[in-house]
């Protein structure tokens, strides 16, 4: 017989969907609901698990109180700072009438200035403790996760009552896919039959 001798490279690989995302959450904590599963549809900004959030509204509620604490420190350190230099003023009164030790107003010139410096550590406190109730507002937030984009949950790594723990990396909650209608197949060829293929034999070798 004659005929057309065709040569075919055949190569394996997994099918998986153009663009996959990883969910995964920034906090350590136990799984106390999931609303997707396998082939679920999830918009985007959907709420697809919670984490249980009680140790963080402890935390947050105890940054809260840290707060209010530091800003009745700043009030009584203002307080401080304005009988000081109530006293200061009177001393450098009496000192100019050669009523006063120059000690006693020397005395007074430091307590003025040790007061305004607690007023700026102070006000430094307070700062640092708002910073802390954002950080504890922002992990309340995370026990919530969402999807980040809208697609299909093609795997779920967790269960309820699961806890997951944020060390080093984030562990992964989910897996979704955006369109499961666009797939691609990642095979790997042999190096000795990459250099036989050609531009346009995929099509030749469908049409046929």
């Amino acid at each position: 017989d004659r005929g057309d001798v065709v040569e075919v490279v055949g190569a394996t690989g997994a099918l998986q969907a153009v663009l996959t995302v990883q969910v995964g959450s920034q906090v350590s904590g136990t799984i106390q609901e999931l609303s997707a599963d396998f082939n679920s549809k999830v918009a985007k900004g959907q709420v697809i698990a919670r984490l249980d959030p009680s140790l963080f509204d402890a935390r947050l509620g105890q940054a809260q109180a840290n707060l209010e604490a530091a800003r009745a420190n700043a009030e009584r350190a203002r307080t401080a700072l304005e009988d000081a230099r109530l006293k200061a003023v009177r001393a450098e009164a009496l000192a100019q009438e050669a009523l006063l030790p120059q000690s006693d107003l020397e005395t007074a010139r430091a307590n003025h200035e040790s007061a305004a410096a607690g007023v700026k550590a102070a006000d430094a406190s307070v700062t640092q403790a708002r910073a802390n109730v954002n950080q504890a507002q922002v992990d309340l937030g995370h026990t919530v996760i969402a999807a980040p984009i809208s697609g299909v949950v093609i795997a779920r790594n967790v269960d309820v009552g699961q806890t997951v723990a944020a060390s080093l990396q984030a562990p992964t909650l989910f897996v979704m896919a955006n369109d499961l209608s666009r797939m691609q197949v990642l095979a790997s060829v042999d190096e000795a039959d990459i250099g036989a293929v050609r531009p346009d034999i995929t099509r030749a070798v469908d049409q046929e």
